[in-house]
C-alpha cells in the first residue's frame, strides 16, 4: 500500500521535478499539496501548481504510457491543493526570484503563456485536484487527525512556515506525523542565499527554529536533506532540456537524439533554459542540482519505514544525528545553522571528560545526562541528517525514468 505524504512546497523549478517524481512514484500517495511562499509569492506558487497539472493532464492524454507512470491521478480520491502562508512568522519576507524568476518558473507565464491553464470555474471540479478554501496548515491537521498515528509523512520543500502554524495550532495532532523530511539548511557547505545560510532556512528562520526545537523535545522525527548532500546530486542539462529546445552536448560531446518532446518535456525544458544560463553565469557545471528531488527520493525509498526504523535506512542511504541551532536575527547570519561540536569529537578535541560540560548534559552516553539543581536532563532527540545516498546515477535513473519515461540503462 502506498504511504500517504503531504508535500509542502513553493514551486520553484526544482520543486516541479520533485512534485512530478512524487506523483510518478507508486510508493507514495500524495494526499495534500500545501503551498507556501519561498521561491515566489504563495498565490503565484499556487498558480504554478495548476500549471504543472495542466501539462501533466496533456501528457497523460497524449502519451499512452504516461498513464501508467502517473497512475495516482486516476485514483478516486483526489490530491488536495491548499494555499498556505505568504510570509514568515518572523523577520522580513524574502523570495528567490533572483534564481527562479518573477513567477518562480523562469518567467514562463510571460514567455510561454500557453502553459497557463484557463481560469478555473468555481462551479466545475478540477479533474485531478480538490481545491480547498482552508489555509493549508488546517488541511494538514485535518489529514493527520483522520489518519492513524505514524502513517503520514510531511515532505517539506520550502520554508517551514506552514508546518510551524500547524504545530502552534495543535501540537498533539501534529505529533502524529510519521516523520518530516525537509530540504533545508546547510551545516558544512556554503550557503546559497548568504555565505552561511540555505534559502529555505533563511526565508523563515523562526519557523525552522520552532520545528527544530519541537524535534529536540521528541514530538516528531526531523530528517534533513541539507545543501551538504543535495548540491552534489546534479543531473546534466542535456538530460533535462530537450534537444529540439536547445542542443546541449552530453559528457561525450554528443547531442542526444530524441523524437518530438512530450508535453512534460516541453514544459520542463522551457523552465530550465533560463536556469542553465544562470548556472553558467555563476561558473557552475552544466548540470542542475537536484535539491528538492533528493528529499522526495528519500521519502519514496523509505515509504514503508516507521519511526523506529530510522536507524536502519535502506541500503545505500546513511544518516547521522547532529546538534545545531538556527540563527534567527543575525545581521550577517540569519538562517545559519550553528553546529555544536562540543563532546562530539568532530573538532578532534575530546571534551567528553569536561565536568563543566557534563553538568549541561554534554558527553554522557546513558539515560541520565546530568543535573542542574534537582532537574534531570534527558538526552535530546536530535534531527537526522542525510549523509549518503545510493548515488547520482541511481537518482538520474529513478527521476528520468519515472518523470519522463526515459531509459538511462
Amino acid at each position: 500500500m502506498a504511504h500517504k505524504i503531504i508535500l509542502d512546497t513553493d514551486p520553484g523549478v526544482d520543486d516541479v521535478l520533485a512534485i512530478l517524481l512524487a506523483l510518478a512514484s507508486p510508493e507514495l500517495d500524495v494526499a495534500l499539496i500545501s503551498i507556501v511562499f519561498g521561491n515566489t509569492h504563495a498565490p503565484v506558487a499556487h498558480g504554478n501548481l495548476l500549471k504543472i497539472y495542466h501539462s501533466l493532464a496533456k501528457e497523460i492524454s497524449e502519451i499512452p504510457e504516461a498513464q501508467g507512470r502517473y497512475d495516482r491521478l486516476k485514483g478516486q480520491e483526489k490530491t488536495v491543493l491548499a494555499l498556505g502562508e505568504d510570509g514568515p512568522i518572523g523577520g522580513e519576507k524574502a523570495v528567490a526570484a533572483y534564481f527562479h524568476g518573477p513567477d518562480g518558473l523562469s518567467n514562463i507565464t510571460e514567455t510561454h503563456p500557453h502553459f497557463t491553464p484557463p481560469q478555473l470555474d468555481p462551479s466545475v471540479p478540477h479533474e485531478h485536484l480538490e481545491l480547498s478554501q482552508k489555509p493549508s496548515y488546517e488541511v494538514m491537521l485535518d489529514i493527520l487527525r483522520e489518519e492513524p498515528d505514524d502513517s503520514v509523512t510531511i515532505v517539506a520543500l520550502g520554508p517551514l512556515t506552514n508546518l510551524a502554524h500547524a504545530l502552534r495550532t495543535d501540537p498533539t495532532t501534529f505529533a502524529k506525523v510519521s516523520k518530516i523530511v525537509w530540504m533545508g539548511a546547510t551545516l558544512e557547505h556554503p550557503g546559497n542565499t548568504s555565505p552561511v545560510a540555505e534559502f529555505n532556512c533563511f526565508a523563515d528562520p523562526f519557523a525552522a527554529d520552532q520545528i527544530l526545537s519541537a524535534c529536540k523535545e521528541g514530538l516528531f522525527e526531523l530528517i534533513l536533506a541539507p545543501l551538504d548532500i543535495t548540491t552534489p546530486h546534479a543531473i546534466p542539462f542535456s538530460d533535462l532540456i530537450h534537444p529540439t529546445v536547445m542542443q546541449i552536448p552530453d559528457e561525450n560531446g554528443n547531442v542526444p537524439e530524441k523524437g518530438e518532446p512530450t508535453p512534460l518535456e516541453t514544459f520542463v525544458s522551457a523552465m530550465l533554459v533560463r536556469v542553465r544560463g544562470l548556472q553558467a553565469s555563476f561558473g557552475l557545471p552544466d548540470s542542475m542540482e537536484m535539491h528538492d528531488p533528493v528529499a522526495v527520493w528519500y521519502a519514496l525509498a523509505h515509504a514503508q519505514k516507521k519511526r523506529a526504523d530510522t536507524l536502519q535506512p535502506i541500503e545505500g542511504w546513511q544518516l547521522t544525528q547532529r546538534e545545531f541551532k538556527i540563527e534567527r536575527v543575525g545581521e550577517l547570519t540569519r538562517g545559519m545553522c550553528v553546529v555544536d561540536r562540543r563532546g562530539t569529537g568532530e573538532t578532534g578535541v575530546d571534551r567528553s571528560k569536561d565536568e563543566k560540560l557534563k553538568s549541561f548534559g554534554v558527553g554522557k552516553k546513558d539515560d541520565i545526562t546530568g543535573r542542574m539543581g534537582e532537574k534531570i536532563l534527558k538526552p535530546k532527540k536530535l534531527p537526522w541528517v542525510i549523509t549518503s545516498t545510493p548515488g547520482v546515477p541511481e537518482l538520474r535513473r529513478v527521476l528520468l525514468g519515472r518523470v519522463f519515461g526515459t531509459d538511462t540503462d
